[in-house]
């Protein structure tokens, strides 16, 4: 299933945060890295949340991050940052993000590759069946919430 990143509509997930005026750049607009911290914390936020239902132990390491910025973000004012997986395989899962200014506007998307690592070898590991499974069914539901 193909999902439209800049979509609030597909996501079940999200934070909101104000934007704080050390988040500003030389250019007086939000700076691009402050978008990467905002998905940032929507991520680990949600990714919280997956573990909490009640699924056996696995760990998650980013082994990719692809960002598109699509529009700039002002100070004073808010974001909401979303998060939903997109994407699972044997051994890694794909979360897509947006970031939404507050007048909803899209200001960026990001997919991001997260792998299955084995804590003792720290390797990548094929996920769990139960966990492969319960990540299946929220990366096919609407919200990416439902399992």
């Amino acid at each position: 299933m193909a999902f439209d990143l800049a979509d609030r509509g597909i996501y079940g997930f999200s934070t909101s945060e104000n934007l704080r005026f050390a988040d500003l750049d030389a250019n007086g607009h939000v700076n691009n890295g402050a978008f990467i911290e905002l998905l940032e914390s929507a991520r680990v936020s949600y990714l919280r949340r997956i573990v909490r239902a009640g699924l056996p132990r696995f760990r998650l390491v980013i082994g990719r991050i692809e960002a598109d910025f699509k529009r700039q973000m002002f100070y004073p004012g808010t974001a909401t940052a979303c998060a939903r997986l997109i994407e699972v395989h044997e051994r890694k899962c794909v979360i897509g993000q947006g970031l939404f200014d507050g007048d909803g506007n899209c200001t960026a998307v990001q997919r991001v590759v997260m792998v299955s690592l084995n804590e003792e070898t720290h390797r990548s590991s094929p996920f769990d069946p139960a966990v492969r499974d319960a990540l299946e069914k929220m990366a096919a539901s609407k919200d990416g919430l439902s399992a």
